[in-house]
């Protein structure tokens, strides 16, 4: 099996390799960023611009002013030049280059002498066993090469450089003129400067670096976490553009092609938003990752040369290096304190729809129902929102009747003339349900008059019964089918089902069944049943009679295996089942064929501690109620977190339900908690003083909310 690159030799490569020719340093020199490259490298970068005019440097974009246009006059990275040296023999010692003896007359080398510096032959090896001239070497031979790594192949660092002028090692800094001097520079022209042996001024300077440093250091993790923020305000966004066009497309399915180009507008508006906020962010990201980057890049540079730089260099390059770790913290503590995302992930755009919305043309006349989602203003949940009808009539001021079926009651409402031809009817109604809205023109209905109109209730204005179903000894989960027939689980009995007045009209028995604790309840498009058995750990497929089709017995804790399932959903093609016991949701097919588990037991994300129950909603997004942790968690329908809802102080929340609203039966608190389908909190005085232990809630096509009750169904 062949060996990968040693990690060593790729982490030198990279070292050494230039950022703007990427290949080996050719006389590195150092920017005033403390950036470093090619001496030819620099001088073409700046070439790109007119002379005396600054360039950006290739990393970190800091204006860098060429000297003179002289590359020559900065300041050389002289320990980049020892770890080329270094990087050749890492490569030597792992083969990568041919290896001769640096010592004689070029036998095949063998080993490396630490002290000679040199790769030599066995010849060679000899020589230093047997000569008192190479006692006290430190050979090793290349395998120990291999596994010493670094270590193995340093060197001491280079004697001090001679002095121009009078051939002398310059071991003395000057403080004045900020330069390395000899023993007779101090004597003769520089008699009254400041000066220091370089062996005593390093420490100092080392320490001096050392305590720059640590401030840069401790805004890295302000910086990344700003940067982290930014990135998760941006998905946050994303997320909630791509819901927001699922919410436009799914409402404006509904429309005619008279709502075409408003469909267009919102869908234009909506990313039009969210692009302006996420160009902004990118804006902001961009400089703050940029911002991370030059401040890593520093301290990288810094420890690189406090580890590899001699005395004699630290000294030279000590004033620049500290310069630039000032400024840096400077610039970088400005960026933390105001490092929080520009724009807020508070992102959506509203849709006016009609369920019943028609275009009608003939005569002239057209009407315009604007009627939100579920008939309800957010912005006016404190009261019945009052809803705008646009009338199109050249032929005549229009009337208009408002006729409620629930009640029968009418109202007269005023058209009120807009501008040429349009009129406005305003009206609030007074009994929530189903109406006809009755246009006349000269006293002769519209096409298509009366239209049907469904006016809902805000939740908070649900705070009192309308009915109550009893007699049913303890009732579970309910369920409606296309009829809109109640059936209700009764955990001590049979599956009841109930006509809108709330009389039973049949029943699936227990006893002949055999069930033990029935559940759970769901109906398909087709009006097919599915019911779950928490205590035989079953769940059955009725047909809308009554008659069993299918039944799935799998308990267990493996793959496929059911223990303790409540509540069920049906989407499509696909049956969604809480496994108490398990900690899981499990999804079926129609045909009660195991397909995969979603969940494990635990605290987090995609996590539960006995899921109860589960819904669908037009959307396709599924809500969870997390009993064991006191949330609802709002899934993919493959098991993607989406987000939790948490507020309201949920007390193990037991059944869901989902229309415009989140319904959540609040089992120890005795009431309903009531959410917007972005999980914003609304209420949660829902049903108080009138409920006990709520546990399966649903809402009919009417509005009417029913809970489960202590032996009871009640009606809001």
């Amino acid at each position: 099996m062949a060996e990968g690159p040693d990690p060593v030799v790729a982490d030198l490569e990279q070292e050494v390799t230039c950022g703007i020719c990427h290949d080996r340093y050719q006389e590195p020199k150092l920017l005033p960023c403390c950036h470093y490259y090619c001496k030819q490298c620099i001088l073409t970068l700046s070439s790109r611009y007119q002379p005396n005019q600054p360039f950006p440097c290739p990393d970190c974009r800091e204006p860098t002013l060429l000297p003179d246009n002289n590359p020559d006059r900065l300041t050389t990275a002289f320990f980049i030049n020892r770890m080329k040296a270094l990087h050749l023999r890492m490569e030597k010692a792992h083969g990568k280059l041919e290896t001769t003896c640096e010592m004689c007359s070029g036998g095949k080398a063998t080993a490396f002498c630490r002290q000679c510096v040199q790769f030599i032959c066995e010849k060679c090896v000899e020589s230093h066993q047997r000569m008192k001239v190479f006692a006290g070497h430190a050979v090793s031979t290349l395998d120990e090469l291999k596994q010493g790594g670094v270590k193995e192949l340093t060197f001491e660092s280079p004697p001090p450089p001679k002095c121009e002028d009078h051939d002398e090692p310059k071991k003395i800094f000057c403080f004045d003129c900020d330069k390395l001097i000899c023993r007779d520079c101090v004597v003769f022209d520089h008699r009254d400067h400041k000066s220091e042996f370089v062996k005593k001024a390093a420490p100092a300077t080392r320490k001096k670096l050392t305590e720059h440093l640590s401030p840069l250091k401790n805004l890295l993790p302000d910086l990344s976490t700003a940067v982290n923020q930014v990135k998760g305000t941006k998905q946050k966004i994303q997320a909630q553009k791509e819901l927001t066009e699922r919410q436009v497309n799914a409402k404006f399915q509904e429309l005619h092609d008279i709502l075409d180009r408003c469909k267009v507008r919102v869908l234009r508006e909506s990313s039009a938003l969210a692009d302006s906020k996420m160009e902004k962010l990118t804006v902001q990201e961009k400089g703050l990752d940029l911002s991370l980057g030059t401040a890593q890049s520093l301290i990288d540079f810094v420890e690189c040369t406090l580890e590899n730089a001699s005395d004699e260099e630290l000294i030279t390059m000590q004033e620049q290096v500290v310069s630039r770790i000032d400024a840096e913290v400077v610039k970088r503590e400005k960026e933390v304190t105001i490092s929080d995302p520009v724009e807020k992930d508070d992102f959506g755009v509203e849709v006016f729809v009609c369920e019943d919305l028609k275009k009608l043309c003939e005569n002239n006349v057209v009407v315009y129902p604007c009627v939100r989602g579920d008939g309800v203003k957010m912005a006016e949940v404190d009261k019945c929102a009052s809803l705008n009808v646009y009338i199109s009539s050249k032929q005549g001021k229009p009337q208009a009747v408002l006729k409620s079926l629930v009640d029968q009651s009418t109202q007269q409402l005023q058209a009120v003339p807009v501008r040429g031809g349009v009129y406005s009817v305003e009206y609030t109604p007074r009994v929530r349900g189903r109406h006809h809205l009755l246009i006349l023109v000269d006293d002769q209905p519209i096409p298509g008059s009366p239209f049907s109109m469904f006016i809902k209730i805000p939740p908070t204005k649900l705070d009192k019964p309308v009915r109550v179903i009893r007699g049913i000894k303890n009732p579970v989960y309910m369920a409606f089918n296309s009829s809109e027939e109640l059936i209700v689980t009764d955990y001590l009995g049979d599956v009841l089902v109930f006509d809108k007045k709330g009389e039973q009209i049949r029943s699936i028995s227990k006893s002949k069944h055999g069930f033990g604790s029935i559940c759970g309840v769901a109906v398909d498009k087709e009006d097919n049943i599915y019911v779950s058995d928490s205590v035989k750990h079953c769940v059955y497929k009725f047909n809308k009679r009554g008659d069993l089709l299918k039944r799935l017995e799998t308990r267990g804790s493996g793959q496929k295996k059911i223990n303790g399932p409540r509540g069920i959903a049906v989407a499509g093609d696909q049956v969604f089942v809480c496994d108490d016991q398990n900690h899981k949701v499990q999804v079926l097919t129609t045909e009660l064929e195991p397909v995969k588990q979603i969940g494990s037991e635990g605290t987090g994300n995609e996590q539960f501690k006995r899921p109860e129950d589960v819904a669908v909603d037009n959307e396709q997004m599924m809500y969870v109620t997390d009993y064991g942790n006191n949330r609802v968690q709002v899934l993919t329908m493959d098991g993607r977190f989406v987000r939790s809802i948490e507020q309201g102080d949920l007390f193990n929340p037991c059944g869901v339900c989902v229309t415009g609203f989140v319904y959540v039966a609040d089992l120890n608190n005795d009431r309903v908690s009531v959410f917007t389908k972005d999980s914003q909190f609304v209420t949660s005085s829902f049903g108080n003083g009138h409920i006990t232990s709520p546990c399966g809630v649903a809402v009919d096509n009417d509005g009417f909310v029913y809970v489960r009750s202590k032996e009871s169904v009640v009606i809001f």
